[in-house]
Parts: structure tokens; sequence; C-alpha cells
């Protein structure tokens, strides 16, 4: 990190408590008109497993703070996102065609919420494709605000509104103009190839990206017509492509910044603008970035981390998890943030440090290639939730506590 961004990060405590509106790392998809109907699963096929969880929790030593270090949430089948909004309030979204599934079927699209005890009966907001053709929804992602609106998105480009049991139908996105294809992007028909993230700072308006780098916004109950964001390669120009999940992250209705590979895509409220990520173009893996204020961003991929404040540009990326692969990032305030890899292992930034890894759910079994998502609304709570769906909560310290104003950077240089 240069000189200038390292005297950006030095902020105190006291100066950077503002939370995040939205704090997962999702993935993005569209509808028109909220929830209006309400539709609960029968015995999901295929993708979804039986009724008793195939995933046996290993015994785990749980990081201080985290409370339920291995359980286990009602089978879905491929859970690939998770939003709170506080910590009674928490909803995921899984099933569907999804990466870790071998049998190549697709099961309906499912959401189930969280009470800050146990989760609710499991919801149908997308319907069994008939004759269970891998379609949709893929790799779906999930972004709630107060209200509560949740927006469900998926890399198939379908989206759906709901209120974590009542969910609109799911409707297609706006086709979007043709750009060449990139050599790096198999098609739609492979599994895994096609994910999408989604964050919605407010009520009224949420913003999308897809790993083949299509953007849109909603205003209301509407979205845009999604804009095809390309990237040089060699000599041509083609549309963006990154395998695996990306992600995105919004301050506000002027403010989102997408990853999308090795490309950084920030929006300023009419017009959304590329440029490199901190990352090499070599580096693989998912990506995901949480910002929790405007012009101030935690992005992570492989086994990297880097920052961004105002105009400093991007640090140099470095390794808070040498082993691991992360997945999602969330950072409610500019002091606090956790970041969680493929195997349940979660970094946590506290008084400028990274921690080491610390295993808080088993590792995937079943849905390994489903990646773990995170979600922390605020420094008080997080919850972590893996393909398997075993999860974990955790509580913060006491918020009536004295309060140090010691300075505390965003990330060690």
């Amino acid at each position: 990190m240069g000189a200038g961004a390292a005297v950006a990060l030095t902020l105190t405590v006291a100066l950077v408590s503002t939370a995040c509106g939205s704090s997962s790392v999702a993935r993005s998809v569209h509808r028109s008109a909220p929830t209006t109907s309400a539709s609960t699963t029968t015995a999901p096929t295929t993708t979804v497993p039986s009724a008793v969880p195939t995933t046996v929790p290993s015994p785990v030593v749980p990081t201080v703070g985290w409370a339920h270090p291995a359980t286990t949430l009602p089978p879905a089948g491929g859970y690939t996102g998770v939003s709170c909004i506080s910590g009674v309030f928490c909803v995921s979204v899984g099933g569907g065609a999804n990466e870790a599934d071998v049998s190549d079927s697709t099961g309906p699209g499912v959401v189930n919420a969280w009470d800050g005890a146990i989760w609710g009966t499991q919801s149908v907001y997308y319907p069994q494709p008939p004759g269970g053709a891998a379609t949709a929804p893929e790799l779906a992602g999930i972004a709630c605000t107060s209200g509560p609106l949740c927006a469900v998105v998926d890399g198939s480009g379908h989206t759906s509104l709901g209120d974590g049991t009542n969910w609109s139908a799911p409707a297609a996105l706006a086709a979007a103009p043709a750009a060449p294809a990139n050599p790096a992007d198999p098609g739609p028909d492979h599994q895994g190839a096609r994910s999408a993230a989604v964050d919605c700072p407010t009520g009224q308006f949420c913003a999308y990206v897809d790993n083949t780098g299509h953007v849109a916004v909603l205003r209301g109950t509407s979205w845009s017509v999604p804009q095809v964001m390309t990237t040089r390669v060699g000599s041509a120009t083609v549309g963006l492509y990154q395998s695996g999940r990306v992600g995105m992250s919004c301050t506000g209705t002027t403010a989102c910044t997408a990853l999308v590979g090795d490309t950084v895509l920030d929006w300023d409220g009419s017009t959304w603008t590329g440029s490199p990520a901190p990352w090499p173009a070599s580096l693989t893996g998912d990506s995901a970035v949480s910002c929790p204020v405007a012009g101030a961003c935690v992005a992570v991929r492989g086994p990297y981390v880097s920052v961004r404040i105002g105009g400093s540009g991007w640090s140099t990326p470095r390794s808070i998890d040498p082993d691991g692969h992360l997945d999602a990032v969330s950072c409610p305030t500019l002091a606090f943030c956790m970041a969680v890899d493929a195997y349940g292992d979660v970094v946590h930034l506290a008084d400028g440090t990274w921690s080491s890894p610390a295993k808080v759910v088993p590792t995937p079994s079943e849905y390994a290639g489903d990646g773990t998502s995170l979600s922390c609304p605020s420094d008080q709570f997080c919850m972590v939730l893996t393909g398997d769906g075993d999860y974990a909560t955790y509580q913060g310290p006491d918020p009536n506590a004295p309060v140090t104003t010691a300075t505390s950077p965003v990330v060690a240089p």
C-alpha cells in the first residue's frame, strides 16, 4: 500500500462506525412488483437432498464470538447466498442448478428466513423447471434491506423480489446488447459458468452484476436494460468473464462497486465505468467486495485482500488466507471486516489487524462448489453459511462497553 493510502486508512474507531446498508456479498436478478404470493416446497427434487440433512457437522472449535459453530439449516440443496439486516432477520437462498449438483438437474429455487433462533418454513421463489432441465436458477445471490425488501438474482438473468417469505414470480432481465464472447467463457451450458451478485442499499434501489459483465439497476420495481461491460483480450474487445462468484456492494443509489475477475466496475448514479482490479490477470477464484462507506471498499480474491480509500487507488494485494479460497467479505464499518473461504475458515479484521484463519463451520462436502456465504449487518452480528447448509453466527462484544478512540486502520500496511 502506498504511503498516501496508509495515511488515509488511519482513522479512529469513533470516526469509522458508519454501517453498510446491505452487507452481504451477493449476486443479481430482477423483477417487477414485489411479492404477492407465498408458496412452500413439498419435497424439492434432485438438486435438493432428502428430508434428512446429509451433512453431519463435525466438531469444530469456534473463534471467540462465534455462538453456533456447527448447526445445519433444513436441507434445500446448494445454498449460494445469505443476507442479514439484523441479528434477528436473515434470508438464505439455494436450490436450482448449482455447480456442485453432479446429477446435472435442476430443482426449485428456495429461500429460508431466520428469526434469530430458528429457520422458518422454506419458500419457493422459482418453481422447478419442467423436466428438470438445468437452466435456472444458477448460483443465486440475495440482498436484503430494511422493510424488509429482498432481491434474489441468478446467473441465468432472472430476478425476484420478496420479503423473506412472499416472492414475486421470477422474471428475466431485458435482453442486453450482444458483445463478442470472451475466449475464457465456456458458455452457459457448463455448470458454474454463470453467476450473479446484487446489493440493495435502499428499498427502492438495487444494483446487479453477473460474471459475463452485464450490469443493471433496479429503481422502484423496474430493472434497467442490462449494459454489457467489456475488456481487452489481446487486440480484441470482448465481454467480461469470470468463473464462479462475483461481487457487488453499494453505499447508496449513486455509489456501487462490482468485481468481475480482474475488472472493477463503478456506478456513479448514471454511468458504469471499468478499471483494472488489483489482482494479476492470471489469478483465479471467486471475487467479493464490501464497501462500508462511500469511497471505501475492501475486496478479496483467492488468498488476497486489497483496500481502496477515496482516490488512493487499490492497495497491493496482501495474503490473509494462504491456504484458502476466499469466497465472501463483509465490512459493516471501516474498522470491522469478516472474510470467509471455501473451507469454512474465517479471517477477522479488528484493531487494524487480520486474524489467522479459524474454522467456524465444517468444510462443505456435498455442495463444495457453491462457495461459502457471509453477511455482517453490523459489527455486533455476522452469519456464515455453506453450500451444505451448515451455518454459524457471530455475536460482537457488549455494545454498551466503554469505547476507546485508539487509531484503528482498515488494514495494516
